[in-house]
């Protein structure tokens, strides 16, 4: 395969991405000749990244991460968790500047990109697998989609029969996608979760009282608390 070559000297202590390869490259291949803007949520290492950037040439990425590991990476050892960062930077260093890093919890840094009003063609979400976790990163993540971008979930099956339901993905994702049906395409749902975002189409109604996609409004529509409303406009 055309990637074969692309982690040649680098450095890795495993491998979660290759076996997808093949199916972002059939659901990528449009963004191929663009000068594609990619979101990535939960480096490690910079396997995926990598890919990003050389089967899409022309492209950015902006990788968050914490370097720090989740709960289910505890038993590695502080050393090893330490080490995540050295390994990251060192695999993409060939990529100049292409590659923005963020290191912060992805909360803080999907609100900064989405006050900057940053888009992307691409996200992959692949951070903390806790339910709510990944429920908050995909309702802030898909605000910086631009319409016809693809939304990638890593470990959409992660877990099922090992550990409780707020403790992996699936139920996070399943939600966020009945409350978006409308607003997305579903391109694949075995091992990842993979959507199109579907140009908004203009209403005819009128004026209608909207709810900043805030935070603050995210956290309270969370815990059934009223939400702080914005100016009218047509939606």
């Amino acid at each position: 395969m055309e990637w074969d070559t692309w982690f040649d000297n680098k450095k890795f202590t495993a491998d979660w991405s290759s076996a997808h390869f093949s199916d972002w490259a059939r659901h990528l291949a449009k963004l191929r000749d663009r000068d594609a803007a990619v979101l990535e949520i939960g480096s490690w290492e910079g396997r995926s990244a990598i890919f990003f950037l050389e089967f899409l040439p022309r492209s950015r990425i902006t990788c968050i991460d914490t370097f720090e590991g989740g709960a289910e990476h505890a038993p590695l050892g502080n050393d090893f968790l330490a080490s995540i960062e050295g390994r990251f930077d060192a695999n993409l260093a060939p990529y100049g500047d292409r590659v923005r890093k963020i290191k912060s919890l992805s909360f803080a840094a999907l609100d900064r990109l989405a006050q900057d009003k940053t888009s992307f063609d691409l996200i992959y979400i692949d951070g903390s697998h806790a339910r709510d976790d990944v429920l908050i990163d995909s309702v802030l993540a898909w605000r910086l989609l631009a319409p016809n971008g693809i939304c990638i979930w890593d470990d959409y099956s992660w877990g099922v029969r090992e550990l409780p339901p707020e403790e992996r993905p699936q139920q996070a994702i399943d939600a966020f996608l009945d409350l978006h049906f409308e607003e997305l395409t579903t391109l694949q749902s075995e091992g990842q979760m993979v959507v199109a975002k579907r140009p908004r189409v203009a209403s005819k109604h009128l004026n209608l009282l909207t709810f900043p996609r805030t935070p603050a409004n995210l956290m309270r529509f969370l815990t059934r608390q009223p939400l702080h409303a914005g100016s009218r406009r047509s939606v």
